[in-house]
């Protein structure tokens, strides 16, 4: 990571290839009233460079490989990762899961089909609805271009300006990225002061991204 900003850490296997990132929120700036970062399975705690965070991480190979040999690791030269997993838990192999690699198989999971956005594609969001409980938002969203995976995203509820690597995105443009907008969220973006949010693209050119 850049200095001490825990916002954005990046990740690298036993031979210095790049194996994920992380978006790291500091305990300091966590109030848990409206939301409880203990209880979220996405967020785990630890000290980073002296710095304790809550940490949200993401693999873009299969977590089981990246400590084993060059014979596992079966990504294409050039290429940055075979896929996307989510770490949902605090064991980076037991609990991290796949993310469906397109729109079509999206479809058939708990991933909900949000709004498109301009440079960013299609948001999906994972088992939003109107009744959704805010007090247990998950943090990640799923960005599709023409059917592919083509990013991913984090959505932390609280605004938490300690980066200038984030978004502040104000409560009007929700429905930007998220559909539907739940019931609860005019009422929780307020109490949590708003989301601080982040985009990682698997693309060179995002702004290629059209609807």
């Amino acid at each position: 990571m850049q200095g001490k900003d825990v916002s954005l850490i990046l990740i690298y296997d036993s031979h210095g290839n790049i194996a994920g990132t992380q978006m790291g929120i500091p305990a300091s700036l966590i109030n848990d009233k409206y939301y409880k970062f203990s209880e979220q399975k996405m967020y785990n705690r630890d000290t980073i460079a002296g710095i304790d965070v809550y940490i949200l991480t993401a693999y873009f190979i299969d977590p089981k490989t990246i400590c084993q040999s060059d014979a596992n690791d079966t990504r294409k030269v050039g290429t940055t990762g075979t896929g996307l997993w989510l770490q949902n838990g605090p064991d980076p192999i037991q609990d991290s899961f796949s993310s469906p690699m397109n729109q079509t198989d999206a479809n058939k999971t708990k991933w909900v089909q949000g709004a498109c956005f301009p440079t960013m594609g299609v948001h999906y969001w994972y088992d939003n609805r109107l009744d959704t409980d805010c007090s247990h938002f998950f943090p990640a969203f799923l960005m599709y271009n023409e059917g592919i995976l083509t990013g991913f995203g984090w959505a932390a509820a609280g605004k938490f300006e300690h980066t200038n690597r984030a978004e502040y995105p104000p409560l009007a443009a929700l429905t930007s990225f998220l559909v539907p907008v739940p019931t609860c969220m005019p009422d929780f973006f307020h109490e949590t002061t708003g989301f601080t949010t982040m985009h990682v693209y698997f693309n060179a050119a995002p702004w290629n991204l059209l609807c």
